[in-house]
Order: structure tokens, then sequence, then C-alpha cells
């Protein structure tokens, strides 16, 4: 997945020659470029494209795998988070390999240690809230169960319940699948942005967003897998549903 994305960031301002035709991929950061008369709103919304490519590709591997290995929340997570470890190795041993000998030693060293540890980790936060997320996606079903017997309502998913007669299950698991993306999206956005070149920040600003997202996001991974109902056997409740 990581090379894919990799492959196509290199040849999206390029022609691809075959035999007989051309194949000319979109530069949608042109096309975007062309389209926001602010180079700084046009700037945020590339990232969040770019964003979106690298959060989907790592989420694919997730839906690839048998949704039998699933038992809880937890499962879930620790999955995404352990696709965002591969997709982060890969990325960052490309990068190493690229940067090798045409920065010094110095700086080649500051970007090793920058990749292996902020930015692995904003890959891992994105994964891990889209993961958390995802699982509400999957345990749709089991988990409004636990709410309805909890007396617990949920009165705008009956509104649209009413409106469109769709099942609750899957009106929730449609809002927590669009939640999740759009959350992983956006916070991949807002880092890859700051570190820009596009957009002059101050120093000190950056160096805070880095500690936030950096600790931030290991506060954030950590609450997640320690919450007692994410380590719920929902799958099992899955399968007594389904038989």
């Amino acid at each position: 997945a990581a090379q894919l994305i990799l492959l196509y960031k290199e040849y999206w301002d390029q022609s691809i020659n075959l035999l007989f035709f051309n194949i000319e991929l979109i530069d949608f950061r042109s096309n975007i470029s062309s389209i926001f008369v602010n180079a700084v709103a046009g700037a945020f919304v590339i990232f969040l494209g770019i964003g979106a490519m690298e959060e989907f590709a790592k989420f694919l591997v997730m839906r690839m795998l048998n949704k039998n290995l699933f038992r809880s929340i937890d499962d879930v997570i620790s999955l995404a988070i352990v696709s965002a470890l591969g997709f982060s190795f890969y990325e960052n041993m490309v990068y190493f390999n690229a940067q090798w000998g045409s920065l010094a030693i110095g700086s080649f060293i500051l970007l090793i240690l920058s990749r292996i540890t902020v930015v692995t980790m904003v890959h891992m936060l994105c994964s891990g809230v889209l993961g958390y997320y995802f699982a509400h996606a999957h345990f749709a079903s089991p988990i409004l169960l636990k709410e309805h017997e909890a007396k617990k309502r949920r009165p705008v998913l009956r509104f649209f319940k009413t409106i469109f007669h769709l099942k609750t299950s899957h009106l929730y698991r449609d809002e927590m699948m669009v939640v999740g993306l759009l959350l992983a999206m956006l916070l991949h956005a807002v880092y890859n942005f700051i570190l820009s070149s596009t957009v002059e920040f101050n120093g000190l600003f950056i160096a805070g967003m880095i500690l936030l997202y950096f600790f931030g996001g290991y506060m954030i991974l950590s609450r997640l897998l320690k919450k007692k109902e994410d380590k719920i056997e929902l799958g099992l409740l899955t399968e007594t549903a389904d038989s």
C-alpha cells in the first residue's frame, strides 16, 4: 500500500508512455491550486488529499483481512496500529534511502530521529483513531444492542431511520465510518500542513505542535486501549446474532 502511494506521488505530474498510448495521471495539486484563489487554503486541501490517500490505503489493509479475527474493539485498534507501523516503516526506508549521501551526517540523523518518532506516531494516531471508529462500525449491531439494554437512546439515528427506512445498525455503521475517515484525514492533513514549506509558521508553534502530536497521540491511543468497554468480546455477540 505504501509503495502504491509513493509511486503515485512520484509520477502524478508526468505521463506514462506505453506501447500504443500515453496515460496522463491526475495531478490533483495543480487542479486544486487552480480552483482556490487563496494559496493557503489550496495548500491545506492538497494535504487533505494526500492524507486521505494514505489513510485510505492503510484502511484497505484492515478491510482485506478476515473479519472473524476481530473479537473486540481493542483488536481492531491494535490491527490498525500495526498497519500504520508497517506503512510508516516502509515509507521511512524509502525516504532514508533517497536522502542517503545528499545530507550532512547531522541532518541525516535528525531526519531519522524525526521520522521514526513523530512521523511514526502521526501514522499510528491517525490509524488508531480510524480503527476505533471502524470497530464501532464493524460491531454496530452488538453495540446498539448493549446500548438498548442500558436504555441509551440515539434520537438522531431514529430520526434518519424513520425518514430513509433503513436499519439503525446500518446508519450507525455508516456514521462511524464517515467520522473515522474524516478525523484521520484531518489529523494527517493538519500535521503535514504545519510542517510544509508552503506556509511560514513560528518555530515555537511548530515545535509545540510536534510535541502535541507525539505525546497527545500516545495519550489518546493509550486511553482507547485501556477503556473497559473496548475489551468486551463483541465478536462473540455478533456470531450469536448471526446464528
